[in-house]
């Protein structure tokens, strides 16, 4: 069974926070000791961290769901709850992050180390000790640990190579890789031998031992014509194209189809336009399987399909090793160039925010402080009179009614407290609440006083 896997959904939950305590100190010989409860602690939150060793979301696809520890309850004298252990969770380098509902681009993990909180743990609730004041002595009420977040997303691989090689079925790119990189593929003479995209490591030092650089290259499984609507398996691994910088295209000349060279490029416009734009490196491959002038009449063939080809068309064989190192020489000069384009342009706009003191900020996932909201009217049955009905929704108010045990009377003299201290209770009273009105704050109801 391949354990090969690039897209899967998997549901990840923070733990909940621990609750707080409600103690008092009892001590012999220690009068007036008061409220001693401590602080739950915090659940665990869960990260996503990118690897390059890694080249498979398998893991995920064979368990769907993960979950941090919860934060230890809150105990007396002031001590408070054991945090709940962090999960660090590795996924390949290439790995998108979407919103399964929204289908909202949460994170791209591109490199090495990057890191993504993909589930928050909740925060641990407050000992009563916390609410101790000159005016209330004995505070009889402490919060709950808060839930953690629920995330349901989609994890999309997208392999980070910086040169993909591609071509029909069969036209040596496994082959090719193998020759060139450190990269092992399965090889067999029938089409669809790659299933998988394989990755591989091209060092320099190879083909000259004075050079140390390396690039990475990708073989991207067979594409044939109707790729882009999910013919053959063009349609599973066309998005790893995306994340190479430039392509290598492979024609086979033993085909004898040189519209074959035509076909590929239609079908990576079709799929996302931006692949066509991408620099390529046309090769005829396996010249070593052909005659010297049936060579010569598919290479004059291929140049009348795009004369821009001209004069710039790598004839390679794996086997001989024939064209190959000129091959591995231009893609590097290919590599080297772009990278070189890169850091230009990051050091250009290193420059301009220096200039002019710009700061980059980072989108700010919360709500608004609050929000309310009429919804409609209610008849009373008792006395007939008509009560409004108004939603207040923010991140902030609905945390604390959920952290707060309603039934405790202290409890919900805060919820209130709360309303006031917010300029929720002064914007309901903006929008026409009554005493009597109805307020629902994170599914539960509060009478307007």
């Amino acid at each position: 069974m391949s354990t090969f896997c690039d897209q899967t959904v998997v549901e990840f939950i923070g733990g909940i926070g621990g609750n707080g305590s409600v103690h008092f100190r009892r001590e012999k010989f220690i009068p007036h000791g008061g409220p001693d409860g401590g602080d739950g602690g915090f659940g665990g939150s869960i990260y996503l961290v990118a690897d390059e060793n890694i080249n498979t979301l398998f893991d995920f696809n064979t368990t769907k769901l993960y979950k941090a520890e919860d934060g230890g309850r809150g105990n007396k004298s002031h001590m408070s709850g054991k945090a709940g252990e962090d999960m660090v969770l590795k996924v390949p380098a290439g790995t998108l992050i979407i919103d399964d509902k929204t289908k909202e681009l949460l994170c791209d993990l591109k490199k090495h180390g990057q890191k993504y909180v993909v589930a928050r743990g909740g925060r641990g609730g407050f000992g009563n000790a916390h609410f101790k004041s000159s005016v209330h002595r004995a505070p009889q009420f402490a919060e709950s640990g808060e839930a953690g977040q629920i995330s349901k997303v989609m994890l999309e691989l997208q392999l980070v190579a910086d040169i993909g090689i591609i071509g029909f079925p069969s036209s040596g790119k496994s082959t090719l890789i193998s020759v060139i990189s450190n990269a092992r593929p399965k090889i067999a003479d029938y089409p669809f031998t790659t299933l998988i995209p394989n990755l591989g490591m091209v060092s320099m030092g190879s083909f000259d031992k004075r050079m140390k650089d390396s690039f990475v290259v990708a073989d991207i499984p067979g594409l044939i014509e109707g790729a882009h609507r999910g013919k053959g398996l063009g349609h599973e691994f066309l998005r790893h194209v995306s994340r190479s910088e430039m392509l290598v295209h492979l024609v086979d000349p033993t085909r004898i189809c040189p519209e074959d060279y035509i076909i590929i490029n239609e079908e990576l416009e079709k799929y996302d336009k931006r692949l066509s734009t991408k620099g390529q490196i046309t090769c005829i491959s396996k010249t070593d399987a052909v005659a010297a002038e049936d060579l010569k009449k598919f290479k004059k063939e291929l140049e009348k399909l795009n004369p821009k080809l001209k004069g710039k068309i790598f004839l390679i064989s794996a086997i001989t090793r024939q064209g190959i190192k000129e091959l591995v020489f231009e893609m590097f000069k290919r590599v080297k160039a772009f990278r070189e384009k890169r850091a230009e342009t990051l050091a250009e706009n290193e420059a301009i925010l220096k200039e002019t003191g710009e700061k980059v900020f980072r989108p700010h996932l919360e709500k608004k402080k609050f929000e309310v909201i009429f919804r409609r009217t209610k008849v009373e049955a008792a006395s007939g009179k008509a009560r409004n009905i108004f939603d207040v929704e923010g991140d902030r108010i609905e945390q604390v009614v959920r952290m707060t045990d309603l039934d405790n009377e202290e409890g919900l003299e805060r919820i209130y407290h709360f309303l006031g201290k917010m300029g929720i209770k002064s914007e309901l009273k903006k929008q026409g609440a009554k005493p009597g009105d109805r307020m629902r704050i994170a599914g539960k109801t509060f009478i307007m006083r």
